[in-house]
């Protein structure tokens, strides 16, 4: 959920060239792939990496929400990794979409030490917890008969990429683990949920106050001196 190491450089006319020659390349190998021996169930793995970009939107937009309605400040929704392609703001937050949209993450931080470690928990889980919420709409939409039976029903198929894909996602990121950077470890959302319960209030305690500087891509303190006082 939180953010490694930002980076603000927007892309050139020509790097926004090569990506989109660069995914019109995939797409083109992949819609070969299909077309060789063609079946309809090939076309489920094309949908998957199609669904991919918009669930990861989806899990991000599920951090930011929660954080939003547990009453924390959030400074930064970003979808993606890599050279910023587009940036946008939503209510307090600056929303950024970067090239290779493999990951994103959300910043968000406590307006108040009332229960900060669940809030931090459910914050951590709302992104999967969203995911794996729509694969269970769609299997009691469909019907557990026909989402788990092999078809050549092109629509069928879709439902069944799209439930694949999203419980995928929320599975995966309810593993936990970490990964280094050059800021220290960053966890990912499972790792987050067992994190927030071990975690001292001081911790929740250091980041009241603080609100996004969309110009340097940090935290700016509001108050230091009061964070510790905030119990409300």
């Amino acid at each position: 959920m939180y953010d490694p190491v930002p980076q603000h450089d927007s892309l050139t006319p020509r790097e926004r060239w090569i990506g989109g020659a660069f995914l019109l390349v995939v797409l083109g190998l992949f819609t070969a792939e299909v077309c060789t021996n063609y079946q309809p169930v090939k076309l489920s793995a094309l949908f998957v990496v199609l669904f991919w970009v918009p669930l990861l939107a989806l899990h991000e937009a599920g951090h930011a929400v929660a954080a939003a309605l547990l009453n924390w400040y959030v400074g930064q929704i970003v979808v993606g990794m890599g050279r910023l392609v587009g940036s946008f703001r939503v209510g307090t937050a600056v929303v950024e979409i970067r090239l290779v949209p493999v990951e994103g993450f959300v910043r968000c931080v406590p307006r108040n030490l009332h229960l900060p470690r669940l809030k931090s928990a459910l914050i951590y889980f709302a992104g999967p917890g969203v995911e794996l919420l729509l694969a269970l709409c769609i299997l009691l939409a469909v019907g557990p008969d026909r989402l788990l039976t092999a078809s050549d029903d092109y629509l069928l198929i879709a439902w069944q990429s799209l439930a694949l894909a999203s419980a995928a996602q929320g599975v995966l990121n309810l593993i936990p683990h970490s990964v280094g950077t050059p800021r220290g470890e960053v966890a990912n959302d499972g790792m987050g949920i067992i994190r927030s319960f071990l975690v001292p209030e001081s911790h929740f305690a250091q980041m009241i106050g603080h609100t996004f500087n969309e110009a340097d891509g940090e935290w700016e303190a509001d108050e230091p001196g009061d964070w510790g006082k905030r119990e409300e």
